[in-house]
């Protein structure tokens, strides 16, 4: 706990454990699980509130409570909690052990980056709670590392903690660990063997890392891993049970290929099934949703389409080329991540289109369908505008691949101003604390160098595009500001580096407001 609260873990958004998220796949494998606009949410390891806080901010009406360990974690979540002005949030220090039933009941518990990281004895007492502290069709989201994935990284986390046998404070401890990490990566330069590639990817990956990271990860004390049918059964005997993993690929084994869908096809145990899934993909990481055992679910639990056509979805996703919208043909569409994905019924992509084109808002299919059909018609598509089920079949197999999200409820959200930006408290609040991130509307992160954090600091209101680029020009003509990488080295006459700056600035003012961040007139 010395380390915990001496040196604060990174605290940022996690989009698998928002409540929006946690409720579509509950609806979808039958538990009525309540709406997030107004549910009750709890916390368990909340850090420094950066993943509670902007949940609370974007659910105005839900009602939040947050516990961690650390007090000094929990002071400085307070006063981001003071500064936004939240009232439907509360971030208390507490113990899990001194935690009773008395606090519930709750419509969804979160507790990442707990379970794996404590002892037996408040890891038991952590899903015993939980069941006592559910609602009765609440959800409990628990990450924890797992095996056999995880023995891989173990081996680095054994290495990393011989080389800090010595040190004592944190810094000393994370000192000493970046020190082996450069000695590992010189020494396995050339090595063919399949742990030393693993060891290099590993240790590329820690290079871009929060330190804290690094310390709680691989230096900690307590830090186990589990087969995820130990694990099930765990929680059964708390009076849980096991709904699916955040991940919706994990319910579907034709997601991993042919050859997995094939050889796993005569498992007919849900639980035997993910398991093997765990030993086929080499899993390292899991994201369980856990129920109650008494909570109403149908006998057999499969995922029911027709409440699938009831949710809101966004997607953004960008073709490769001109969609086909005449014919049943793939056709290419890139997600943010650079994963490319087949699209192939005119309908689907017409959807995908119309989604992308009113990003960041989620929508109903009653909201965006009959615009997609006009699209099919309009290029020729004729009796294939009409083909909903295949279109939703299609869409739900985007959606089980993580390439659009779905929602419970349409949000609308106000179009930007543009002429004058003003970026969403939280952001700034953020950046002002120090972050290097901010986080989005849809709950995710976006990291930000140096030039967009001083451009994201110019947008108060009060300013135009044009202005924040005049301003940021003089910035990086009087040394204010390191230039981005983008301009190089080169010293740039002022009316061209101030042409460049322009359509910086309009590039990532654009990207903001994409992502949520920018508020509406």
């Amino acid at each position: 706990m010395d380390d915990y609260d001496a040196f604060p873990y990174e605290s940022i958004a996690f989009p698998e454990t928002h409540p929006h998220h946690l409720a579509v796949l509950g609806r979808l494998l039958g538990l009525d699980t309540a709406s997030p606009a107004t549910a009750r949410v709890l916390e368990i390891g909340c850090a420094g509130g950066g993943n509670l806080i902007p949940l609370a901010l974007g659910l105005p009406g839900a009602r939040c409570l947050g516990i961690d360990l650390s007090a000094r974690q929990i002071a400085m979540g307070q006063d981001l909690v003071q500064t936004l002005g939240l009232g439907n949030l509360e971030l208390r220090q507490g113990d899990i052990l001194d935690l009773d039933p008395s606090l519930g009941p709750f419509d969804y518990i979160i507790a990442h980056g707990v379970y794996s990281w404590v002892p037996d004895p408040v890891r038991d007492h952590l899903l015993r709670l939980a069941s006592r502290l559910l609602a009765p069709t609440g959800i409990f989201y628990v990450s924890y590392n797992c095996l056999p994935g995880w023995r891989m990284r173990g081996m680095l986390r054994d290495i990393l903690r011989y080389a800090c046998r010595a040190a004592v404070t944190p810094t000393e401890r994370i000192a000493a660990a970046r020190a082996a990490l450069d000695r590992l990566r010189a020494s396995l330069q050339g090595l063919e063997a399949h742990s030393a590639r693993y060891l290099l990817a590993e240790i590329v990956h820690l290079d871009q890392v929060h330190p804290s990271y690094l310390l709680f990860e691989y230096l900690a004390e307590h830090n186990r891993a589990f087969l995820f049918s130990d694990f099930a059964a765990d929680a059964e005997r708390a009076g849980l049970r096991y709904l699916c993993d955040t991940d919706p690929r994990t319910l579907f084994p034709s997601t991993y290929g042919e050859a997995v869908d094939q050889a796993l096809a005569p498992i007919e145990d849900g639980l035997e099934l993910e398991q093997w899934l765990d030993f086929v993909t080499n899993r390292n990481f899991r994201q369980s949703l856990l129920c109650r055992a008494d909570a109403d679910l149908p006998e057999e639990i499969a995922i029911d389409l027709d409440r699938f056509a009831g949710l809101a979805f966004r997607a953004d996703l960008r073709p490769a080329a001109r969609p086909d919208l005449r014919r049943v043909k793939d056709n290419p569409f890139i997600t943010p991540a650079d994963v490319t994905l087949q699209v192939s019924q005119p309908l689907t992509k017409a959807l995908v289109l119309e989604l992308g084109a009113r990003y960041p808002d989620s929508l109903s299919l009653a909201e965006i369908l009959p615009a997609a059909i006009q699209r099919v018609e309009a290029a020729g598509g004729g009796a294939l505008a009409q083909a909903v089920d295949a279109c939703l079949q299609e869409l739900f197999s985007l959606f089980a691949h993580n390439a659009i999200a779905a929602q419970p409820e349409p949000r609308h959200q106000p179009p930007p101003a543009l002429d004058r930006p003003r970026v969403w408290p939280l952001a700034l609040a953020q950046l002002a604390g120090g972050a290097r991130r901010v986080t989005t509307l849809n709950h995710t992160n976006l990291d930000l160098d140096a030039f967009a954090i001083q451009l994201m600091g110019y947008l108060d209101g009060t300013r135009t595009p044009d202005e924040v680029a005049l301003t940021l020009t003089d910035d990086l003509l009087e040394g204010r500001l390191a230039p981005p990488k983008a301009l190089g080295t080169q010293v740039w006459p002022r009316n061209k580096l101030l042409a460049r700056t322009q359509t910086a600035t309009l590039e990532l003012i654009a990207l903001f407001g994409r992502q949520g961040i920018l508020l509406g007139d």
